[in-house]
């Protein structure tokens, strides 16, 4: 199983650019295929799918050329550490689609605030 989340989405990538389904890609990645599903409607996991699907087509044989994107793809999606300032706080950039409902932007803040936790918390093993 993967390490990182990063890690989890370029398993999924390299099964889901070879053709296989969200469930295969999901056993792959240590995730559940509504998991996938997800990342496959995020732009950035999906431009990366785009990208190494064309390049999987275009040179199938060209092994090193694929591991090479996919680690490309990894350095992209790993989500960024937040600085933690003086004060034990860091900030979290929340970008929101307009018209959203006061209780979704609270949910979407919310999430924001969990994944910048998460991810200073490994920053500072």
């Amino acid at each position: 199983m993967s390490a990182t989340p990063a890690d989890r989405k370029v398993d999924a990538l390299l099964w889901l650019a070879g053709g296989k389904s969200n469930r295969v890609a999901a056993e792959a990645a240590g995730v559940t295929a509504g998991t996938v599903a997800a990342w496959k409607r995020q732009p950035a996991f999906a431009a990366e799918l785009a990208a190494v699907k064309a390049l999987y087509e275009e040179r199938p044989q060209d092994g090193r050329a694929i591991v090479d994107r996919l680690q490309e793809a990894k350095e992209r999606l790993a989500a960024p550490v937040p600085e933690v300032s003086a004060d034990g706080g860091f900030r979290v950039q929340v970008s929101l689609p307009p018209g959203l409902s006061a209780r979704r932007v609270e949910q979407l803040t919310a999430r924001a605030i969990a994944r910048g936790l998460r991810a200073a918390r490994l920053g500072q093993d």
